[in-house]
C-alpha cells in the first residue's frame, strides 16, 4: 500500500505549525514520501505513517513512541504522532542542531 496525498499534505501542514523559520517539502518515492526539512531529508511517510531513523539524539523524547518497520528489510524507526506539535517540533530543532556526520550509537 502507497501513502496518500492527503495525508502528506497533512503532515506538511502540520510540520509549518511549528514555525515560519523552516522550509518544509515533500517528495515522491516509489509510492512513499520523504520529508524533507530546510533540504535535510528527515521524515519517511510509508502506508500513511510518519516515521522518523532512531537517531541517539532523539532516544530520550521518543523512548515511549511506537517503532516498525517503515518498508520491507528496514530496521526499526520511530513512528511520530502528527498531530503532536510539540514533539514535531522537538524533534525538527534537535535534528537540525545535530551533528550528523557522528555515527548513530547502536
Amino acid at each position: 500500500m502507497s501513502s496518500s496525498e492527503n495525508f502528506k499534505d497533512f503532515v506538511l501542514d502540520q510540520l509549518k505549525l511549528c514555525g515560519n523559520e523552516y522550509a518544509f517539502h515533500a517528495r515522491k518515492m516509489f509510492g512513499e514520501y520523504c520529508i524533507y526539512v530546510d533540504n535535510k531529508p528527515i521524515f519517511l511517510i510509508c502506508n500513511d505513517v510518519l516515521y522518523i531513523k532512531q537517531f541517539y539524539f532523539l532516544k530520550r523524547i521518543l523512548k515511549n513512541n511506537e517503532k516498525d518497520f517503515p518498508f520491507p528489510k528496514a530496521k526499526l524507526w520511530y513512528i511520530i504522532d502528527v498531530e503532536n506539535i510539540e514533539i514535531l517540533k522537538w524533534v525538527v530543532e534537535l535534528f537540525l542542531s545535530s551533528d550528523l556526520t557522528l555515527k548513530d550509537e547502536k
